[in-house]
């Protein structure tokens, strides 16, 4: 079995800030030799391998050192202790601009970025084409840089690190910034780099990407690491403690402010089994039944109620359901109002999920109260699956024997 090559190895990296709190502090403690700053640890201790043509992700909140990492592994910065070796040529998307003179053409900050990263006068003249093609700028190349848009900036950008054949890509966050098509462009890019055998470090809050592109993640947290594993556990083991801490600090529970106090409001909002007992996991195909107690003013007030549900990561909407597109009369007659609406067969695939909730009048158009439950319940599931749905399907082909041929999942 041949031996593992390395492409990038950490050993204990940290890096500290000096932090002061007027510029003028740093020649007062020059001069009295008394420490004026306080010390910010952005990484500490951390340890980690990538393996030559290995993806390897990084994810954390905001703050984590995310950045600092990449900055340190490209040599923008340098570690306050410990070790950081690459091997090979570095190509770095970091921040937007980083590297591009505002005054200048995107045409001359590619070619001056190409040469940068180390190809020749030659090497230059005769990629440029090639990357200001890959960027699909047109006409924007021969205006000056600090006339592109943030998305413009990363076409750019990333078109010059593709096309320089690094032996390692860092990518930071870039895709955020650009449309579909070239995000689709740039994913096709890195499926690409991956298939040559070449190294990615690629940084991004789209757990989706980390998921479906890395092999392994590391996932940092307040500048130390907390786990660098197979990406679909690491991930798993974020998302969870993101949703743990939405526990802690619900985005909007409990009822309103008794000065704002709507005629009609949500007393609770409960998830629970057929038996009414709560419950927070399910399989994906289980039913599952959300129940709403209401309380009105007055039993004059007719009303419809809404439950909508969200995927917890995104606040994507998933579907909804209402009483009055469902042909429910509205409710009225009570000042107290216990429904429970049963989700059949629910399909989604494993994650976290919310319910939203909206309480309105006899029409459905003017809303008496909204709730939300962040997150409200997770659909398990023994691997990773794309999208959003899990849909029965079945594969067939033509040519084969139909014994063989046939594959079905539900």
């Amino acid at each position: 079995m041949p031996a593992m090559e390395i492409a990038v190895r950490a050993v204990d990296v940290s890096k500290h800030y000096d932090m002061y709190r007027r510029p003028a502090d740093r020649l007062v403690e020059i001069l009295t030799r008394k420490p004026r700053h306080v010390v910010f640890p952005a990484l500490e201790g951390v340890s980690f391998e990538v393996e030559r043509g290995e993806t390897v992700g990084i994810i954390g909140q905001n703050g984590a050192g995310k950045s600092t990492l990449l900055k340190l592994l490209c040599g923008i910065t340098r570690p306050s202790s410990g070790s950081l070796e690459a091997h090979g040529t570095i190509a770095s998307i970091l921040e937007l601009g980083t590297g591009f003179h505002p005054e200048f053409s995107g045409r001359d900050n590619a070619a001056l970025n190409a040469a940068i990263l180390g190809l020749t006068p030659v090497e230059v003249r005769q990629r440029l084409p090639q990357i200001l093609e890959f960027s699909e700028l047109g006409p924007f190349l021969d205006r000056p840089v600090k006339t592109y848009s943030s998305g413009m900036y990363m076409r750019l950008a990333f078109s010059v690190a593709v096309n320089v054949n690094p032996d390692i890509l860092v990518i930071d966050e870039a895709l955020a910034v650009g449309d579909g098509h070239f995000q689709k462009k740039c994913i096709d890019k890195i499926r690409d780099f991956q298939d040559e055998g070449r190294t990615i470090l690629f940084c991004s809050h789209a757990l989706y990407y980390i998921s479906s592109i890395c092999k392994r993640t590391l996932w940092l947290d307040h500048g130390r690491a907390m786990r660098f594993g197979p990406s679909l556990d690491v991930v798993h083991d974020y998302e969870t403690l993101l949703l743990e801490r939405d526990r802690e600090h619900p985005a909007n529970e409990g009822a309103p402010a008794a000065e704002t106090l709507s005629p009609v409001r949500f007393r609770e909002i409960v998830v629970c089994d057929r038996s009414g007992r709560r419950r927070e996991q399910f399989a994906s195909g289980d039913d599952i039944y959300v129940r709403v107690i209401i309380e009105a003013d007055s039993p004059d007030q007719p009303v419809h109620v809404i439950v909508g549900v969200h995927r917890s990561a995104d606040d994507l909407q998933c579907f909804g359901v209402g009483t009055h597109a469902d042909g429910v009369p509205p409710l009225s007659g009570r000042t107290e109002y216990d429904i429970t609406v049963r989700l059949i067969d629910v399909p989604l695939l494993r994650g976290d999920y919310s319910i939203i909730a909206f309480v309105g009048d006899e029409n459905a158009i003017t809303v008496f109260d909204r709730r939300d439950v962040r997150p409200a319940f997770s659909i398990t599931g023994e691997r990773f699956e794309i999208g959003l749905l899990s849909v029965a399907h079945r594969w067939e082909l033509q040519s084969a024997p139909v014994e063989a041929a046939v594959v079905e999942r539900r």
